[in-house]
């Protein structure tokens, strides 16, 4: 019994830690051309903050803002630390994941600010066409029953993707 339980605890140990891995959107060896598309935000307090992410690139999670808020907060309480991810990814046509959600350090925080109606968040995916070198934002607007984000390009300010509104 003693070694099936550690076989099992086993198996749920390398099942959480392949949950957590992020696909690399530029793969090893690629030799092609890469865009950067850098997450944003902003703080609020101490314990409260936004981010606007991409979150999966077609259909595979990538490094993202709210898991390294989340990892750089972990153990501080209420306290929360923001971390803004940048990533290179391929300059081939994707479909893309992106969230815009506020955060906090604790999880019973972000659970009061949705009952007192002061916690947004929005995602969904859409195409995404980056430009060989470009150099892309995810941007986006917190806002009670109109949230949205979207991907725009840094240097023109413009939106290259739709925007994702909440419904």
């Amino acid at each position: 019994m003693n070694r099936l339980l550690k076989l099992a605890t086993g198996v749920v140990a390398v099942l959480a830690l392949h949950g957590c891995a992020s696909y690399k959107p530029v793969p090893d060896g690629y030799t092609g051309p890469v865009a950067e598309v850098a997450d944003s935000g902003g703080r609020i307090d101490g314990m409260k903050s936004f981010a606007f992410a991409l979150m999966d690139v077609d259909g595979n999670n990538v490094d993202n803002s709210f898991r390294a808020s989340a990892s750089a907060s972990y153990g501080q309480g209420f306290a929360l630390t923001t971390h803004y991810v940048v990533r290179s990814v391929t300059a081939t046509p994707m479909k893309v994941r992106l969230k815009g959600s506020h955060m906090t350090g604790a999880p019973i925080h972000a659970i009061a600010s949705q009952m007192a109606g002061t916690f947004f968040s929005v995602d969904g995916v859409v195409d995404f066409k980056p430009a060989p070198g470009g150099k892309y934002i995810v941007k986006g607007e917190l806002k009670k029953g109109a949230s949205s984000v979207w991907i725009e390009d840094r240097a023109t300010g413009l939106a290259v993707t739709e925007k994702i509104v909440e419904k």
